[in-house]
């Protein structure tokens, strides 16, 4: 079966909210042919690929974040107009990168841990060791997340239960 994908041209914008961000509109006749729900995808932006989340306003907008690392890869700015071509993906499917997935393979407690994680947590993590191209910088992360994880010292996690500390 052939996977549809969708295509449109829109300016890069920028909103303010609690935080300022670039974003890419998607066109109401694009949002009429997609699911309800939570919606990733996989695609490209003037030829440089992504895998984002369609985000919701209030006023029931959709869009695509255009983080800075994505903006420079596809030499974006403010106001430019963007080709996005993009198909949809398993809103549960995860991508573990090879460096995590071998220390989580050599790290019984720490793979016991990740397990533990939120489907969203764990795919911060991953961004946060794929978000940079150097082998040896991306094998320190998944090392660094995984001892921070058995300290229970990474951002947002919980600390240990009295009982688990015994």
């Amino acid at each position: 079966m052939e996977e549809k994908s969708f295509r449109f041209t829109a300016p890069l914008e920028v909103i303010r909210g609690t935080l300022k961000s670039t974003v890419i509109f998607v066109p109401e006749a694009i949002l009429e042919k997609l699911p309800k729900g939570r919606i990733r995808t996989e695609g490209t932006m003037n030829g440089t690929p992504f895998a984002l989340a369609i985000q919701y306003k209030k006023d029931r907008s959709r869009y695509l974040v255009v983080g800075s690392i994505l903006r420079r890869a596809a030499k974006l700015k403010e106001g430019d107009r963007v080709q996005v071509i993009f198909r949809l993906t398993d809103p549960n499917k995860l991508v573990i990168p090879e460096e995590l997935e071998a220390v989580l393979a050599q790290d019984a407690e720490a793979a016991e841990i990740w397990n533990t994680f939120t489907q969203g947590y764990q795919r911060s993590l991953v961004y946060y060791i794929t978000s940079v191209k150097n082998i040896d910088s991306r094998i320190k992360r998944a090392f660094e997340i995984v001892e921070k994880s058995k300290m229970r010292a990474l951002s947002g996690q919980k600390a240990k239960t009295k009982k688990e500390k015994e």
